[in-house]
């Protein structure tokens, strides 16, 4: 007997997907700008004004991701959360209430860095003690107190959890579900202890510091650098684009090989490709850096 909810995506998917698209074209924009800046202070002002934008661009994207494989599978043995990376599996019989936050009598506080979509965090809350959100929406929110803390969840169909859950307690647990909370630093370790993965990883993290050395050895030597054009100069500082270009690579590389990684098999493989290419892509725009340079 499993019962599988959702939390409401469609405001999240929408405001976050929004965000993050704005995100991308803002600093494409200034980005652009930068790349074709006459000088060095204008190509330093617009590239640090994209780096800030798309700052925040990653972040939105695991947002994203977590609220889409968001789910809460109820069954006899107990209940299991997962959001994104995190996972929480809840035995039954540790399960002392479930019930409507609308129903506490008081205005529960909820975590101050959230969004549409994104009702995440922990608060300490007097009446209850510690209370972990992971919730899209505030409507269909429902608190599930164990002895350690309070989960706060919203299954789109509310009432239907709150039935499913009254059947599963009269019918009881056969098998306990093992108590088990898994954080996504959990699987950076799975990561760190693997040999080949620190190896490949601090490799491109490697050549990108080498990288961001001899660009700044260059443009403290010199004003104006050849650039794609021949016989049009650009200013030195527009060489910073090749180490730039190269963090967003092994950026991508990195969060993207986690997900593979996790999944384990041939996707384990391929995580360890792309942790490569992230050597590779420093070292070629390393040698295109040098090119430019003479």
């Amino acid at each position: 007997m499993t019962y599988e909810f959702h939390p409401p995506g469609r405001t999240g998917l929408i405001f976050q997907g929004g965000a993050a698209l704005l995100s991308l074209l803002a600093g494409g924009y200034f980005f652009f700008r930068a790349s074709q800046s006459p000088t060095g202070v204008g190509f330093i002002f617009n590239m640090l004004i994209a780096l800030a934008i798309f700052s925040p661009l990653p972040f939105l994207i695991y947002r994203l991701y977590a609220l889409n494989n968001a789910i809460y599978v109820l069954r006899r043995n107990g209940l299991m959360i997962r959001w994104g990376l995190r996972r929480e599996e809840i035995p039954l019989v540790d399960i002392e209430w479930v019930r409507p936050a609308t129903e506490l009598g008081f205005r529960l506080p909820l975590p101050w860095f959230r969004w549409p979509g994104a009702i995440l965090g922990t608060r300490n809350v007097s009446e209850l003690g510690q209370v972990e959100f992971m919730s899209s929406d505030l409507s269909h929110m429902i608190l599930v107190a164990t002895r350690e803390k309070v989960f706060a969840i919203s299954p789109i169909e509310a009432n239907q959890f709150m039935a499913a859950f009254q059947r599963v307690s009269e019918l009881g647990s056969l098998t306990p579900l093992d108590a088990q909370s898994v954080y996504p630093k959990a699987f950076v370790g799975q990561i760190w202890k693997d040999r080949l993965a620190r190896l490949l990883i601090f490799a491109g993290l490697g050549v990108g510091l080498l990288l961001l050395g001899a660009v700044l050895i260059i443009i403290t030597g010199r004003d104006t650098i050849a650039w794609i054009e021949p016989g049009v100069p650009a200013p030195a500082e527009r060489l910073l684009l090749l180490p730039i270009l190269n963090g967003f690579v092994f950026l991508f590389n990195q969060v993207f090989g986690l997900f593979l990684f996790r999944r384990g098999g041939k996707l384990q493989i391929a995580a360890y490709m792309l942790w490569g290419n992230s050597a590779l892509t420093g070292f070629i725009l390393l040698v295109a850096g040098l090119l430019l340079a003479l």
